[in-house]
């Protein structure tokens, strides 16, 4: 087992080559930034901190894999990058100012140095990307994960319009308090089918999508002459307009990668594995 730390998330002491003892205190939060983008030649995954100025950085260069790795089709998906020193670098460092004005920069703050740089030439790292999907529709994501309301082939929990009558489901008011529970749902027929999973939902007889009147895909814009609620509320006007608008579904997914370093070797750690951090962020559909 080479899983023998020289510092564990707190202060350890080593000898250099010329005698000197440094105090090194990895208490970094793991919270990772990211620099780069689809278009970069290279991303560099970093954690810095303060008192004293050090940083953790993982440069990778950007080629398919590190794109699977940020566009994964399956939660959970696993990748490993050999680290070589080159294409692919782990290093500790310390400065002498904060390096956050300098690891992104094409041309380093001249008002930042470095003062140690220990580099791994050898190693892995390992990047397990899991994700979520919410269609921010004001239902629980835990609650929507079974069934297609709609028959879209949407499933309810990335559908913004779970029954697929044009009337956003939060519109439709599935948790009028917010609080996460939704014995509260506004069901307006009183058929004990919540309006957000009802596609008739003033119980007239006519779908609530051929409500829509003026056909612009806002149901709440249709009145009936001296009527002071819109038709599809309306269980006392009836008429039937012909609608083939269908609003476009939008939902967001929500990413973590988290990366742990295996088998690295540079002279304040050698360790079996190494959690460096996670790395978040979100895309809308």
């Amino acid at each position: 087992m080479r899983n023998f730390l020289i510092f564990i998330l707190s202060v350890f002491t080593f000898s250099c080559n010329d005698g000197d003892v440094i105090s090194v205190q990895l208490d970094f939060d793991k919270n990772l930034t990211l620099c780069g983008d689809e278009s970069s030649q290279n991303y560099i995954l970093f954690d810095t901190k303060s008192a004293p100025f050090e940083s953790l950085t993982l440069l990778f260069s950007n080629n398919s894999q590190a794109q699977s790795i940020f566009n994964t089709e399956n939660s959970g998906d696993i990748r490993t990058i050999n680290i070589d020193g080159s294409s692919v670098k782990f290093n500790y460092r310390t400065y002498n100012a904060d390096p956050n004005t300098y690891i992104c920069q094409d041309i380093p703050d001249a008002n930042v140095s470095v003062i140690n740089n220990y580099e791994a030439l050898s190693g892995y790292a390992v990047f397990t990307t899991t994700f979520l999907d919410d269609d921010n529709d004001g239902v629980p994501t835990a609650l929507e994960f079974d069934g297609d309301t709609d028959n879209d082939g949407i499933p309810n929990y990335k559908d913004n319009d779970d029954d697929g009558d044009n009337v956003p489901t939060i519109n439709e008011k599935p948790d009028p308090n917010g609080d996460g529970d939704l014995a509260d749902m506004q069901d307006t027929d009183g058929d004990l089918i919540p309006d957000y999973l009802d596609n008739d939902d003033d119980g007239d007889g006519t779908l609530t999508k051929f409500e829509d009147e003026n056909n612009n895909g806002n149901l709440f814009d249709d009145l009936a002459t001296g009527a002071s609620v819109a038709r599809f509320l309306d269980n006392t006007v009836m008429t039937v307009f012909e609608s083939d608008f269908s609003n476009l579904n939008e939902f967001s997914r929500d990413f973590t990668v988290n990366v742990t370093l295996e088998n690295i070797d540079i002279s304040i750690l050698s360790t079996d594995s190494f959690f460096l951090g996670f790395y978040e962020y979100s895309v809308d559909y």
